[in-house]
């Protein structure tokens, strides 16, 4: 049975310092923990007991050494609510071992570096993003969301598990060393849709801003090329900007597509 300690450790994983301080995450539900295993050390994995027949096939399914540490089942009448984060919580749950940090590297082809974006929403349904249209890198510049914060977890709908998240904590050298072609979102950018955009394969970067104040000024001078998506139709009154998750999905779809 889960103890009253478990219960409360897994309760401080919802905060960005617990999580520091543990080296750990929390992902919730049956698709979510399910995709996850495997791809990240699993400390403990709790669910009810009736779940216990099915698992036992994905568990011998697993890499070697990848299996959870710990297996706790509770009663199919236990309380979520005691250790999930959700409002309307599902019943399993998964700590995760963060990833170790590593040196940003500069891939081949098109990868993205988000500048501040600071919603768990909006950085969620960027990575799942992402994964759909096959970009492997990620790079977040100090100020980006935690990527491993639940609100995150739950939004990559198992993005994590495809995805590799690098850390940059000097913005301007990375981006200004980068060799491939740096593309930027400006309200005043060239038209996407006639804009001569790199090819699929080509070394490429895609830098997204800030919700509120988009691209820092500093990565100004070394962005190749300014884009826009042009509202439709142009000369009519419409809302001011897009919504930097809407607006990737778009540039992606278009930078994969050209």
């Amino acid at each position: 049975m889960l103890s009253k300690a478990d219960q409360k450790r897994i309760k401080a994983l919802q905060e960005r310092k617990a999580r520091a301080a543990e080296g750990c995450f929390v992902a919730e539900g049956l698709k979510l923990t399910e995709e996850l295993l495997g791809h990240f050390a699993c400390e403990l994995l709790v669910l009810p007991e009736h779940r216990y027949p099915e698992l036992e096939l994905l568990l011998k399914g697993l890499p070697q050494g990848t299996a959870p540490q710990r297996l706790e089942l509770v009663p199919d009448s236990f309380d979520w609510t005691r250790i999930s984060g959700l409002k309307q919580p599902q019943p399993q749950l998964a700590v995760l071992r963060l990833p170790q940090p590593n040196a940003p590297e500069e891939p081949d082809g098109l990868c993205l570096f988000l500048d501040r974006v600071q919603d768990p929403g909006n950085l969620g349904t960027i990575l799942r993003t992402a994964d759909w249209f096959g970009i492997e890198h990620i790079y977040l510049a100090a100020g980006t969301a935690d990527p491993f914060a639940p609100k995150v977890v739950q939004a990559t709908m198992g993005a994590l598990a495809r995805v590799r998240i690098h850390k940059v904590e000097d913005s301007v050298s990375f981006v200004r060393d980068f060799s491939g072609r740096r593309l930027g979102t400006y309200l005043d950018g060239t038209n996407l849709y006639t804009a001569p955009l790199p090819s699929p394969a080509e070394p490429a970067l895609l830098i997204m801003g800030n919700e509120g104040q988009g691209i820092h000024p500093d990565l100004a001078p070394y962005i190749d090329l300014r884009l826009t998506i042009p509202p439709y139709p142009a000369a009519s009154t419409h809302t001011e900007s897009l919504n930097v998750a809407i607006a990737t999905a778009l540039l992606l779809g278009k930078l994969r597509h050209p």
